[in-house]
């Protein structure tokens, strides 16, 4: 049995080896992917055969001979079209669809606008009839899916189905949400904290494609952060890692306002900015246009936004010691601004500065974050239950 065991495991591991190479090098043959990997050639050809069955790779006609002639080389390459993500990224206000193939060109898209205060049935409904839509533009059906790839706020713990959603988004049950989904169509439905599907964007696409210890705080609406260490996402032992909306101090400890999510989030700060106010409330888009025209109180608040981060920033840094942080979030809209000021406060107090950029990505950050873990998730599965079959 401990024979099978690790001849499973080692088909596995050469499996994947070989369908990451293709991949991420495009075109390639037996013989150079041989070479590339340190495999026999009688190995590679049985693992290569097993993953032409699958389909997920095609022969793609005849490479150039060698420099010594003999057979030109049969080609190699990853089919992008083999299944399809569907990813549902929900954000404060609107919640945004996309339909992608594996190697993550976006297909379809589109934005809906919602209440945050919406029912759970008009939630469930919408990601439904979201999912049918973008099957229907491609005319693929559930079994043409990976997977169906969720990012939302709060604490989600999919392993034993315990996920912490703030008040604020109302009627909002990822739970049942999940369940709902997957009756509908059976396929894995994967769920990521916002955060963290961003921080793997950023990884993946953004910039911190070159680092190992890598940090992204979203700040706006919500604040939170996604950490990656030594290349992989760290989540904590309840999926709670990064909740540094959370973070308190000694000041704000009786304060109804105690949490730094309370202080600086946009609900927060716009009511603080309405208090006494005569004229009509001010909205989040107001806002940004008074801070566009230099308006004295709206610089001073994107300034304390900017300190309170700084500091949430370098309390952070003590801790996991990252190369850099990466800030998105609402608050992007003050960039020029807000992080120079977090940059200074890094720059001055933490033990070992590292710099703040500012996201480049943006929303599409948890997106891209998303394709890639569903990616991830689907070349393990099938090279797994394909190594398996083989015994």
């Amino acid at each position: 049995m401990k024979k099978t065991v690790n001849l499973s495991h080692v088909r596995t591991v050469n499996q994947r080896a070989i369908l990451d190479a293709i991949f991420q090098n495009g075109e390639s043959s037996k013989a150079q992917l041989a070479r590339m990997l340190d495999m026999s050639k009688p190995s590679m050809a049985d693992n290569v055969a097993a993953l032409l069955q699958i389909g997920i790779i095609k022969e793609m006609g005849e490479g150039a001979c060698s420099s010594g002639g003999g057979r030109k080389p049969t080609l190699l390459r990853f089919c992008d079209d083999f299944k399809y993500i569907i990813v549902m990224d929900f954000q404060y206000q609107h919640s945004y669809f996309c339909l992608s193939d594996l190697r993550g060109t976006i297909i379809n898209q589109f934005t809906i606008q919602q209440t945050p205060t919406a029912d759970l049935n008009s939630w469930i409904t919408m990601c439904i009839n979201a999912v049918s839509m973008l099957m229907a533009s491609q005319g693929i059906t559930h079994q043409d899916l990976a997977t169906i790839a969720v990012s939302a706020p709060g604490i989600l713990n999919d392993s034993d189905k315990n996920y912490i959603v703030s008040s604020k988004y109302g009627d909002f049950n990822v739970g049942q949400m999940e369940e709902q989904l997957s009756a509908a169509f059976p396929v894995p439905v994967l769920i990521k904290n916002s955060t963290n599907a961003s921080v793997l964007g950023e990884w993946c696409c953004g910039g911190g494609q070159d680092k190992r210890h890598l940090a992204f705080i979203s700040c706006g609406q919500g604040v939170g952060a996604g950490i990656l260490l030594n290349g992989r996402l760290y989540e904590g032992s309840h999926l709670a890692a990064g909740e540094i909306g959370f973070s308190i101090t000694p000041e704000t400890l009786n304060s109804k306002n105690a949490s730094l999510e309370n202080r600086i989030c946009i609900d927060s700060v716009l009511k603080q900015l309405n208090d006494g106010r005569q004229d009509p409330p001010l909205t989040f888009p107001d806002m940004i246009r008074q801070y566009q025209t230099s308006d004295p109180e709206i610089i001073g608040m994107v300034d304390l936004i900017s300190t309170e981060l700084g500091c949430a920033v370098c309390n952070l840094l003590s801790v996991i010691d990252c190369e850099l942080v990466i800030i998105g979030g609402d608050y992007l809209a003050f960039e020029e601004r807000l992080i120079p000021g977090i940059q200074k406060i890094v720059d001055s107090h933490a033990a070992i500065p590292v710099p703040v950029i500012p996201s480049r990505l943006g929303e599409k950050a948890s997106v891209l974050g998303l394709i890639a873990t569903s990616r991830e998730f689907y070349f393990k599965q099938i090279c797994t239950r394909s190594a398996g079959d083989e015994q």
